[in-house]
């Protein structure tokens, strides 16, 4: 069964990373849309969306992805079908003298979403179909 997403929210698509995933994204698949949600902290840097600001199947969205009711509006706003995350606290020199912050964000992330996926799918099941987006986690430590 052959997954062909039209609504990406891209979790944070302001770092490094996951910028050049959304401009990867945008040139390949050009009649997709793509959402971005990030937070703008150290790692996060709205200018790296800058040449695609105009791009009419780009949106950004500012916000904390363990805000639980942001991600339940762009999920049902956007009609996201694909989640890829990129979001996480990283930079394991920064984890060092401050470890609690990082457990705490991606702990909560993964169950703050598993808890999401499992709503929608029951919902879902309730009305017939799955309509369960993918996800794609990606880690760089």
């Amino acid at each position: 069964m052959a997954h062909d997403p039209q609504n990406i929210l891209v979790t944070g698509g302001a770092g490094f990373i996951g910028s050049n995933f959304v401009h990867y994204w945008l040139k390949r698949y050009p009649t997709e849309r793509v959402v971005v949600l990030d937070a703008l902290t150290y790692a996060g840097n709205r200018e790296n969306l800058t040449s695609i600001e105009y791009n009419p199947q780009f949106s950004f969205a500012h916000g904390d992805i363990l805000h639980t009711k942001l991600i339940e509006k762009l999920l049902h706003g956007e009609q996201i079908d694909t989640i890829v995350h990129f979001a996480a606290e990283s930079h394991v020199d920064r984890s060092i003298p401050g470890p609690d912050t990082f457990l705490k964000t991606n702990e909560e992330l993964q169950r703050t979403n598993n808890q999401q996926l499992a709503s929608r799918l029951l919902v879902k099941m309730k009305h017939g179909s799955s309509g369960i987006p993918k996800q794609f986690l990606t880690s760089t430590d």
